[in-house]
């Protein structure tokens, strides 16, 4: 993540708390990250330095006011005025972890060589809330690159215990 995105989320989670309007901040986050991302020709759009940067911002607040929070409109505006369109993204993942950190909510991306069963995500998701202390939501995708095992990754650490990853390990310690 940049620093630029994470700044974002940090002055939006602020300005979004002082209003009690975290959560409906969240929900207008999904709402824009889902429509910039079916339609790329917007983004295009909102991050042309062909169009005047008023003509980008008016863009934007027709597509989106009475649909999002004002707060979110206003923080949005500001990135395309100062062309960080491209960040918004990443800005949108940020302010989620800030909402789920505050609620004591951990999101742990798994990846599996094979879709798990609802039983191991279930088995996964009580292991992961005992060793934290905090309540897990699991994002879970398939990588049959894996060729077998999980990865997990958390809050900044990692437990890769894919096939892959251990014969990554042997290669290493045979080449050395």
């Amino acid at each position: 993540m940049t620093t630029t995105s994470r700044e974002y989320a940090e002055a939006l989670f602020e300005l979004a708390g002082q209003e009690n309007l975290t959560e409906e901040t969240m929900d207008g986050l999904v709402t824009v990250r889902s429509a910039l991302l079916q339609t790329p020709e917007y983004v295009g759009l909102l991050s042309s330095p062909a169009i005047g940067k008023e003509a980008r911002i008016r863009a934007l607040e027709e597509t989106f006011r009475g649909r999002i929070p004002e707060i979110l409109l206003r923080v949005l505006s500001l990135m395309v005025s100062r062309g960080h369109v491209a960040a918004i993204g990443e800005m949108a993942e940020e302010y989620e972890a800030l909402l789920r950190d505050k609620q004591g909510e951990m999101v742990a991306l798994v990846t599996s060589a094979v879709p798990m069963k609802e039983t191991e995500m279930v088995v996964l998701q009580a292991l992961l809330e005992k060793k934290t202390g905090r309540k897990i939501m699991l994002r879970c995708t398939v990588d049959p690159g894996l060729i077998g095992g999980l990865r997990v990754e958390a809050d900044g650490w990692v437990a890769d215990g894919s096939i892959r990853n251990k014969l990554q390990q042997i290669k290493e310690v045979m080449n050395a």
